[in-house]
Order: C-alpha cells, then sequence, then structure tokens
C-alpha cells in the first residue's frame, strides 16, 4: 500500500498517464506527464462512452492506440521509469486508464505500482494537509517595504520557510512576473507538500503576502492562519531598495529575455498600466515618462538609468499601499530591524511571542 505521506515528504517520482488537458488543469512538482490517451483520443473515447458505453469506448481506446503508437508510449513509460526506479503510476481514479498501462508494461517485462484512487486520492488528501496543518501550524511573518530583498532573509535566516513567491512563480507586485503562473490547483498542491516536508517544524516563516500571489490565491485556511500570525518588519534604506528593485527586476528581468532591454521596456510599460488608476494620472504620466527615459538612455549604467523612476513608483505607489497593509497589523508586529538584526531574532526566536 502506497504512504501518500511518504510519497510527497521524500519526492518519489509520480507517472502521471492523465491527458495533457488534465494535467495542465493540475499536478505535482515530481510528476511526469506520459499519457496513455492524447487529448483528442480522450475526447473521441468519452463520446463514444457517452453514446454507447463502457465497452465500445474501450474497444474504441484499443482501436486508437495500437501498433507503432502503442509501442511508442510504452518505451516512453519505459525509459521514464529506468531513469525514475520508484516511481509509481496514477491516472484520474486510479482506474481503467492506470491499469491498462500497468498492464502493458507488464507484458513488456516492467513492474510499478498503482496509486490506489489516482490523482483524486491525492488530491483529497493534500487538501486535508492543508486544513489540518494550517490550524495547528504556527506562522511568522516576514513583512518589509517593496525591495527590503525579503526573500533573501528567508532563505538566509536558518528558519523553517516556504517559499510562496516560488510556489506562484511570481513576486507578488504588479512587476513581479515571471513567466507563466501553474494553475490554481497546482500551486495549491505545491504548498500542501512544502507544509507537509516542514511537518515537525514548530514554525514557519513566510513572506508578508497579500492574498492573491500575481493570478494566484493563497488557500484559505492557509492564509486565515497567516493574518493572525506574529510578524517582524525588515527595515531597509530608500536607496538600497531601489538599488535591489533594478537588480531584481530590471537586470534580471532583461537577462530572462536574453538581453533585450525593449522587450524589458515593454514589460514595464504594460506592468505600469496595471496599476493606472491606483497611481492617478499625474502620478502615471511622470513614471511612464521616466520609464520611456529611461530604456532611452545611451548610458549602461543601469542602476543610474533606472533610479528615478523606480524611486517613483516607490514613493508613488508600493510605499504607501505597504504603510497601509502594516498599520492595519501593527498590533503584530513583535520585531524591526536591519537584515542581520531580523536574522540574529529568527535565530533566537522562542516562538513564545
Amino acid at each position: 500500500m502506497i504512504d501518500f505521506k511518504r510519497l510527497f515528504q521524500n519526492d518519489i517520482p509520480l507517472i502521471d498517464v492523465r491527458a495533457p488537458v488534465e494535467f495542465s488543469a493540475g499536478h505535482f512538482p515530481r510528476s511526469i506527464n506520459l499519457p496513455i490517451l492524447s487529448d483528442q483520443e480522450r475526447h473521441l473515447i468519452g463520446t463514444r462512452y457517452k453514446e454507447k458505453g463502457q465497452e465500445s469506448a474501450i474497444q474504441l481506446g484499443h482501436e486508437l492506440v495500437t501498433g507503432a503508437v502503442k509501442e511508442a508510449r510504452v518505451d516512453a513509460w519505459k525509459r521514464a521509469i529506468a531513469q525514475n526506479p520508484t516511481a509509481v503510476l496514477y491516472c484520474f481514479r486510479g482506474g481503467l486508464r492506470s491499469r491498462i498501462t500497468q498492464q502493458w508494461l507488464s507484458q513488456a517485462g516492467v513492474t510499478i505500482e498503482l496509486v490506489p484512487g489516482g490523482y483524486k486520492a491525492l488530491r483529497h488528501f493534500l487538501m486535508d494537509v492543508i486544513e489540518c496543518e494550517s490550524a495547528k501550524k504556527k506562522f511568522i511573518l516576514l513583512s518589509g517595504r517593496t525591495g527590503s530583498a525579503k526573500t533573501r532573509v528567508l532563505y538566509d535566516a536558518a528558519f523553517p520557510f516556504i517559499d510562496l513567491e516560488k510556489c506562484a512563480n511570481h513576486k507578488g507586485s504588479s512587476f513581479g512576473s515571471l513567466g507563466a503562473q501553474p494553475a490554481q490547483i497546482t500551486f495549491e498542491n505545491r504548498v500542501a507538500i512544502e507544509l507537509l516536508k516542514l511537518e515537525s517544524a514548530p514554525r514557519i516563516l513566510l513572506e508578508d503576502e497579500s492574498v492573491m500571489i500575481g493570478a494566484l490565491t493563497n488557500p484559505r485556511r492557509f492564509f486565515d492562519q497567516m493574518l493572525v500570525s506574529p510578524v517582524i518588519v525588515l527595515e531597509r534604506e530608500f536607496e538600497e531598495r531601489v538599488h535591489h528593485i533594478i537588480d531584481e527586476y530590471v537586470i534580471e528581468k532583461t537577462k530572462y529575455f536574453l538581453g533585450d532591454e525593449q522587450q524589458t521596456r515593454f514589460f514595464m510599460l504594460e506592468s505600469l498600466g496595471k496599476i493606472q488608476k491606483k497611481l492617478g494620472g499625474l502620478n502615471y504620466s511622470k513614471i511612464q515618462n521616466e520609464i520611456i527615459a529611461a530604456f532611452e538612455s545611451t548610458s549602461k549604467n543601469a542602476h543610474e538609468v533606472h533610479s528615478e523612476w523606480v524611486g517613483s513608483l516607490l514613493t508613488h505607489y508600493y510605499d504607501p499601499l505597504y504603510d497601509r497593509a502594516l498599520k492595519r497589523k501593527a498590533e503584530r508586529v513583535i520585531f524591526r530591524g536591519n537584515e542581520k538584526a531580523c536574522i540574529d531574532f529568527l535565530k533566537d526566536f522562542s516562538g513564545v511571542q
């Protein structure tokens, strides 16, 4: 019998034989999608099932996946298992698709274990983890104005933590896109697995995120616990924050675009447009012109070129936004300090506060 907790805590590889469209809607971090049916084949078989029943649908499946097609899929499973000998197999409910896959592999001389209940059972297990662990786990939130390098402290503090922005593939701000975000279900699965891996930790450090990280929503029970958790505030000088933001949002974004500064420029202007109403017309026009001027500059000193618009963005948008949010949780603040002070505090933190 497969132990679901051990499966996720030990990062056991998972071979997911659901169709690609199902995988895209939600999957697990260590899963490999090697479908027994393509999206089109699944659609055709589903239609046949509705019209003529299960037996006819199964027959159509064997007609569609035969010969070279079947051989190619079996070979792909065999290669995956050879590379991941501890892997286990599942479909949606642990039913027909995974059993047929297991049978075909057995005929090819390969044995693999099935996940009872399939993806659905694993998903329910992880949702229970979020509910139970969020209810009993104690969090401590790391807050700080935009550009304070909170993520760096998260990794340097030698304190059990979950990087929610990594789980969401987004830095949280309007300018924080890191590319395509995972599906909401995939994000929730990632958070649940991180909680499971920290099951024995008495307290977990998190960045002080809002309910939304980009387009994704923090799991409700998990976020409810964040709302009542103690807060430490990382303080950093304005000029340092501007420098860090240019490193993280301009220089790194340009690297992401393979050195194409025009793509970075377009991204910044597009991101600015998302907060136009909140900025107000005058501030929006001012920062828009500053961004355009920065990217038209012939200077190669990125920190010199981009400091004006980044500073304006902090002054007119992010700092007031942060100050209002921190005011609402002032009674939960248990410590304030610079990077070293926050790390030292976390090293000595007893969790009694």
